[in-house]
């Protein structure tokens, strides 16, 4: 999987930039918290500010972006990488489950009837035909992801996925993971191969991470939102549902 790797040196920037944007929007909730009776709202704009950081730096590593639907409401970016066509977006990982990367994976749920058809498997088909390296540390997974996106119809997924696959040659998903500490620790490449749902790790970028320790106030502020199960917009993905059809003797 070497030739899916990222050039170093944008790499870097890239781990940087979701550092500083991760940063950034705890100074914004610190504001917030300060001038607001209430601001628990804000801890869905997470996404926004590490997806716009990475915005900002789109010039010096020749990327250019374009707003994409998460749902009906909810906006984020979707970053091409210079001539090649390289497809990426940025995923909370606590929501991603690399063994089955088209289910969100949510706390004290249970998976809802019907087939279920997300959004990022859809743009995942951007990478037939890709070669994947098979290997034995990858099992099907036994998790219960959940699909929590509003619906479009399938018309609507269709028409986009001709245009993927036309303009895009790879599709690939950084992951940011926060730990106890409510700190960035680690951030993957993966590539999702769309035969078997699995996202396949490409490198551990985690070793370029830097400055993204957090002071005991700037915890304080941020840990109600994880601790409270709030749910990052980033968990959903735009999907289709269809029931499946029972047939009768």
């Amino acid at each position: 999987m070497e030739q899916f790797k990222f050039d170093p040196k944008d790499s870097e920037m890239i781990v940087n930039a979701i550092v500083e944007g991760y940063r950034e929007y705890i100074e914004h909730r610190k504001e917030r918290f300060e001038k607001m009776a209430i601001s628990s709202a804000f801890a869905w704009t997470k996404g926004n500010f590490i997806e716009s950081k990475i915005a900002e730096i789109s010039p010096a590593l020749n990327l250019t972006y374009k707003f994409a639907k998460a749902g009906l409401t909810w906006d984020y970016l979707q970053f091409i990488y210079g001539d090649t066509k390289k497809l990426f977006l940025i995923k909370n990982a606590a929501y991603f489950n690399e063994n089955c990367f088209s289910q969100a994976v949510l706390p004290n749920r249970q998976r809802g009837k019907g087939r279920l058809r997300t959004y990022l498997h859809e743009l995942s088909k951007i990478n037939q035909g890709l070669e994947f390296t098979i290997n034995n540390q990858y099992q099907p997974s036994s998790q219960h992801g959940e699909q929590l996106s509003l619906f479009f119809t399938e018309e609507h997924i269709k028409r986009d996925l001709e245009h993927f696959q036309q303009n895009y040659n790879e599709f690939h998903i950084l992951t940011y993971e926060i730990d106890d500490a409510y700190q960035i620790s680690k951030i993957m490449h993966y590539l999702p191969n769309p035969e078997d749902n699995i996202a396949y790790r490409i490198e551990d970028l985690s070793k370029y991470i830097s400055g993204s320790e957090l002071t005991d106030e700037e915890r304080e502020i941020i840990a109600p939102e994880i601790d409270n199960g709030i749910i990052d917009p980033a968990a959903y993905d735009i999907g289709i549902i269809e029931e499946e059809d029972e047939e009768s003797n």
